[in-house]
């Protein structure tokens, strides 16, 4: 039977909590939300647990003359006040050098940390990221009033001012994807992003992948530009060490950008359900090397098996729309007697056609970059004139990897006729906008692109 320690915490980065000595299995249930134990029941080494400072614990270790490793399972919390950045966590011996962590695909805050067989000490803790994040101003700054005027300027929440975002997305490039997912998609009118799995076959095996026996037809899809692209690693099979991970996922990243030599390597990825990835380094290691974001978390599973998918996809779809939020729903194979029934799916994608007008429906990255860009940006105005205002947008991501249009929404001063406002670049070239109307109010609607710039908007 496992022996468990509850201690209430009130200083949560300050107390030192240790398990009791007279435990048998030294084991801590709770410290600021972060669970240790020792994954062996029978083993007579004891543990004791420190928190040294936000995103950091030590785990002292006692093996009682155990000559074997020790398997210690670690629990972060994802959620709440005491949330860890799971993406950016790592687990050192006592002098420093990096441990290697199991850890399963889609479960990233649960480790285990192989200790050695005597007294000591392991720390886990979060380690800084190298790569450049970009600013992210609050949110008051994605609004510019000219006072002179009265004309408000917002940066919109969703593209074309949609209420909400909808992705969905197909895992493991099964061939159903090919022959039911990506035409009835396109009967739809609707975007999906497809997560590949895009190496050969295994060594010593002559079973081609999925991907690989269809690859003609994939690359097909890739050239039509049509639908959206996802690391899935090479094989779905997991690694045993950071030079399988870095294989896995790198090669993965580098055979999508061959398929889309044109656009930003920006891309989701997602390590798989079922497998289990050894490393010494940290997950944000790999999503910045090789241009991708962690879209593992937070998706509805439609396959059949859940049950009542239709149902929860409409309700759940609804209640994202309510609250202005993105919806993401994953789908494994399509068609009789498989994962998700082809009624069912078009059932589903009937209920988003229904909602279609409050939703933005697109590939998981544009939707990424969107939120991306639109977070590190402000709005700024000049008054020029009676009838007559220069916009400027700030935004600090990376060109190269960030370029999903912004859509900016203006309010257009009563004074002025509407039916007459224009919207000219720096260089004096007209911007193509939509209007529609609010409250008696002309509210125009047009896309930028995520960089710096001066737009002119005024009376012709």
């Amino acid at each position: 039977m496992r022996h468990f320690v509850r201690i209430s915490i009130a200083v949560a980065y300050a107390i030192v909590l240790f398990a009791s000595t007279t435990t048998r299995h030294g084991l801590a249930d709770e410290l600021a939300g972060v669970t240790v134990r020792l994954e062996d029941d029978n083993s007579p080494a004891t543990i004791r647990v420190t928190s040294v400072a936000r995103y950091k614990v030590k785990i002292s270790v006692d093996s009682h003359a155990e000559n074997k490793p020790l398997d210690i399972r670690v629990e972060l919390p994802i959620s709440g006040r005491d949330a860890w950045p799971i993406a950016n966590v790592a687990a050192f011996d006592s002098k420093g050098r990096p441990l290697a962590v199991r850890r399963g695909g889609i479960a990233w805050h649960r480790l285990l940390i192989t200790a050695p067989p005597e007294r000591g000490a392991v720390i886990v803790q979060t380690v800084q990221a190298t790569d450049d994040r970009p600013q992210l101003p609050p949110e008051k700054e994605r609004l510019a009033t000219d006072s002179n005027t009265g004309l408000n300027a917002t940066i919109c929440k969703w593209r074309n001012d949609r209420r909400a975002a909808l992705s969905i997305r197909f895992d493991d490039s099964h061939p159903t994807h090919l022959s039911k997912a990506i035409p009835i998609l396109n009967t739809y009118g609707f975007r999906g992003t497809f997560m590949v799995n895009p190496g050969g076959h295994s060594p010593n095996n002559r079973q081609r992948s999925a991907f690989e026996e269809h690859r003609a037809k994939w690359e097909a899809v890739a050239k039509r530009g049509r639908h959206e692209f996802a690391n899935h690693t090479m094989h779905h099979r997991g690694a045993k060490n950071d030079e399988e991970m870095e294989r896995e996922v790198g090669d993965a990243a580098k055979a999508i950008w061959k398929l889309f030599p044109q656009k930003s390597k920006l891309a989701a990825l997602n390590l798989g359900g079922g497998t289990q990835w050894v490393t010494t380094r940290t997950l944000q290691y790999y999503l910045d090397k090789y241009h991708l974001f962690d879209a593992s978390a937070n998706s509805t599973g439609m396959d059949d098996a859940y049950g009542k998918r239709v149902a929860t996809f409409r309700r759940l779809l609804e209640a994202h729309i309510d609250r202005g939020l993105w919806y993401k729903v994953h789908y494994h194979y399509i068609g009789k007697g498989l994962s998700s029934s082809e009624a069912n799916f078009r059932a589903v994608l009937d209920i988003a056609k229904e909602n279609e007008p409050q939703l933005w429906i697109a590939g998981m990255a544009d939707i990424h970059k969107y939120q991306t860009e639109r977070r590190s940006a402000r709005l700024a105005i000049e008054n020029d004139g009676s009838s007559r205002v220069n916009l400027r947008l700030f935004c600090t991501t990376k060109p190269e990897l960030y370029d999903q249009p912004l859509t900016i929404e203006v309010v257009v001063p009563k004074s002025w006729l509407a039916n007459r406002v224009m919207v000219r670049n720096l260089e004096g070239k007209a911007i193509a906008t939509q209007s529609k109307q609010s409250n008696g109010q002309t509210l125009l609607y047009f896309d930028v692109a995520p960089r710096n710039g001066l737009y002119r908007v005024g009376v012709e």
